[in-house]
């Protein structure tokens, strides 16, 4: 009899396979594994199984020699000829029942996140057990309800036709590796040569290019003198209505624009002749299905929400079985899902309490085509309790759905009549703009558009007619560059995805690790560089490493490997390459004094509060005293919750810290708790006496 095993990513994940395989199972969770028997869908004994997200990863520079635990330039660069994997931390006892598991299989079914990502974590798994030649097939799903489960067991896939998926990430794992290891090595060194200490700076193959942009954008903005500009445009009244004919010219001078105002004689009143009038009968369509990037810029725009929280709740959404895949870079889906979403329409109404019509049931190419891997985001059959979801599970959610439901709706339509003065080579123009049917558009009320269009009727003009114009004029001036927000940084048509720097799928996590790498924060919506990030910029400026152009390049080609035309043995070596030439120039780096003096205040956290003399500095995973003769050492991690700045701020100043959730017990059971430091300096956890201990 087949024994098989399906691995599944989470244990999550798991269960939902096992409730869609159906037969008699029997629970062994304990032991990291559930046995479903008698299955319509597989024939024999399967073991469902599950990693933790990643179980392997790449081991550190001294798991190859406990010399280079030593930072030292002498050693760089490191360029192993085999890598070595390791199981992560934290996670051993469930890579053990994996292990188990796979002994005891004739066939491993890959059934992780249908992507590249999925692939790659399935397979440094089997690799590491030594199962690789047990892989047979593939489970590719977008959903984890149980019929797209089963229709997924029904079709399996064979494990070779996504093989490409695991070659590209796995071709990207390493790259990371060998820039970020290497070259975060050489820049601290780098930045401690110049006088910078106990700061490590990170660099990364697509993180630094992302870096290098923000903080262009900074000294853009903090350099820019604005230039100023004329604009020349002429009101009119009739039939008792304003309307004004307005110039898109920009005169570079006030004496241009005079210049001009003498030539045609411009004078109120002037008497015009209407020029041209043209009306148009205009359709607009609703927008396109949401992807991941344009779930992003909407819910930015509207909420103030960063990648990384979209990605997270779009994320949960997507476990509790309430929408489709979220790490997907389409806009359409297939002509079957558009008729599942069709039978499904009254019940999404009913949902949002809307009442808008919905009359458009017949499939159109703006949202229904051929996809490479995930369709658009779309809800599915399982309808949540809206009123039971949090706040920002609600928002998410409402608008995946909003877009869906806005696709059946009719088409906005309005009436544009467009009047057109000339005035010597100049255009004068007036729009107006009425309603004939508000189709999709009622479900999203007034929008900037409306507000900056001139949604009003015109009053009737006719070819030829002479209307009297008051000249009015203005002077403007030009405005800096605003600064990027997480939807320009890493939505829908960001600034990354235009300079192809990461994927929709991992543009939100690039953004946070520069976060919580201290290289950018968060100001007023809007992401700022910190002093760290100005003291990199210098580093890197004249390197390709901070080149958005030579990143897209290597996204290019990592494109091709998944495609299968490209080769990962090429891409690995041009980057080995490339971190020797970088490294080999070995170039002195000269820092500004001012610079040096502000990374040194913001990397100290005060005067120690046990020996009173020397400066806490953060480390690596603690926070440690400058004087070598003190002991105080405030680890970053307590019951595995990384402690916020704040915290770590408030224990060094003396202070019990907020209440902060996310600690864990052994039991490993989550728990809340404010943290100070007792007598001997050692973090300690209050309780709040009316709560349970956790």
């Amino acid at each position: 009899m087949t024994t098989y095993a399906v691995l599944a990513e989470k244990p999550d994940m798991a269960r939902k396979l096992v409730t869609g395989l159906g037969g008699k199972k029997t629970a062994y969770t304990q032991d990291g594994y559930i046995e479903v028997q008698d299955s319509p869908y597989l024939t024999g004994r399967i073991l469902v199984t599950w990693a933790i997200g990643h179980l392997i990863e790449m081991a550190p520079f001294d798991e190859y020699d406990p010399k280079l635990k030593k930072w030292d330039l002498a050693t760089l660069p490191f360029m192993p000829t085999k890598y070595v994997m390791q199981v992560r931390d934290g996670v051993g006892k469930q890579y053990n029942n994996v292990k188990r598991v796979f002994k005891e299989a004739n066939q491993i079914i890959i059934a992780t996140d249908p992507d590249r990502e999925g692939e790659n974590i399935a397979y440094l798994i089997v690799d590491q057990t030594g199962d690789r030649d047990k892989v047979t097939k593939r489970l590719w799903v977008n959903s984890l309800l149980p019929k797209a489960v089963q229709d997924g067991f029904k079709q399996l896939r064979d494990a070779g036709e996504t093989y490409n998926y695991y070659k590209e990430s796995h071709s990207r794992q390493i790259s990371d590796w060998l820039v970020g290891m290497n070259m975060t090595r050489y820049y601290t060194l780098r930045a401690q040569g110049a006088g910078i200490q106990g700061t490590v700076y990170s660099a990364g193959r697509v993180q630094t290019p992302v870096m290098v942009l923000i903080v262009k954008n900074k000294l853009e903005r903090d350099h820019f003198v604005p230039v100023p500009f004329w604009t020349i445009s002429g009101e009119t009244e009739k039939d008792g209505q304003k309307v004004i004919f307005r110039n898109a010219t920009h005169f570079e001078s006030e004496e241009q624009l005079r210049e001009f105002v003498n030539a045609n004689q411009l004078v109120t009143p002037y008497m015009a002749t209407i020029g041209t009038v043209q009306k148009e009968h205009k359709i607009k369509q609703s927008p396109k299905l949401l992807n991941l990037a344009a779930l992003t810029s909407l819910a930015n725009a509207k909420w103030g929400y960063t990648g990384d929280e979209v990605l997270q709740t779009v994320q949960a959404l997507y476990d509790a079985d309430y929408v489709t895949y979220p790490r997907t870079e389409e806009e359409v889906i297939s002509e079957e899902e558009f008729g599942i979403l069709a039978d499904r329409v009254d019940a999404y109404k009913e949902l949002l309490d809307s009442t808008v019509a919905t009359p458009q049931l017949t499939p159109r190419k703006r949202y229904v085509g051929a996809y490479q891997a995930h369709p658009a985001l779309m809800p599915t059959g399982k309808l949540p309790e809206l009123a039971k979801l949090a706040g920002r599970d609600a928002n998410i959610y409402q608008a995946i759905v909003s877009q869906v439901l806005m696709m059946f709706m009719a088409d906005y339509e309005y009436d544009q009549t467009t009047v057109t003065i000339a005035v010597g080579d100049q255009q004068f123009v007036a729009r107006g703009k009425v309603v004939t049917q508000a189709g999709w558009r009622a479900m999203t009320g007034v929008t900037e558009e409306d507000a900056t269009e001139d949604a009003g009727a015109l009053p009737v003009f006719a070819e030829g007619e002479r209307v009297a114009l008051t000249i009015q004029t203005a002077k403007g001036e030009t405005k800096p560059p605003k600064p990027y927000t997480p939807g320009t940084l890493g939505g829908k048509n960001s600034i990354m995805e235009k300079l192809n720097l990461g994927t929709a799928a991992t543009r939100a996590a690039i953004i946070k690790t520069l976060v919580d790498r201290e290289y950018i924060e968060l100001v007023k919506k809007a992401y700022e560089p910190t002093d760290k990030a100005m003291v990199m910029y210098t580093m890197v400026k004249d390197s390709l490493l901070g080149s958005p152009e030579m990143t897209a390049a290597w996204e290019d080609y990592l494109a091709k490997i998944e495609q299968g035309d490209g080769d990962p043995a090429t891409f690995i070596a041009n980057v080995r390459k490339f971190v020797s030439q970088e490294i080999g120039k070995a170039q002195t780096i000269e820092l500004p004094p001012e610079q040096v003096k502000a990374a040194i205040e913001q990397s100290s956290y005060g005067t120690c509060p046990k020996c009173r003399q020397g400066t806490i500095t953060k480390g690596k995973h603690n926070y440690y005293c400058s004087n070598k003769e003190c002991d105080f050492v405030l680890w970053s991690k307590m019951a595995s919750k990384t402690l916020p700045d704040s915290a770590v701020w408030a224990l060094i100043a003396g202070k019990t810290t907020n209440e902060i959730s996310g600690f864990k017990s052994k039991a490993g059971k989550s728990f809340k708790a404010k943290v100070k430091l007792d007598n001997e300096f050692k973090t300690t956890f209050v309780f709040d006496s009316s709560k349970r201990k956790g």
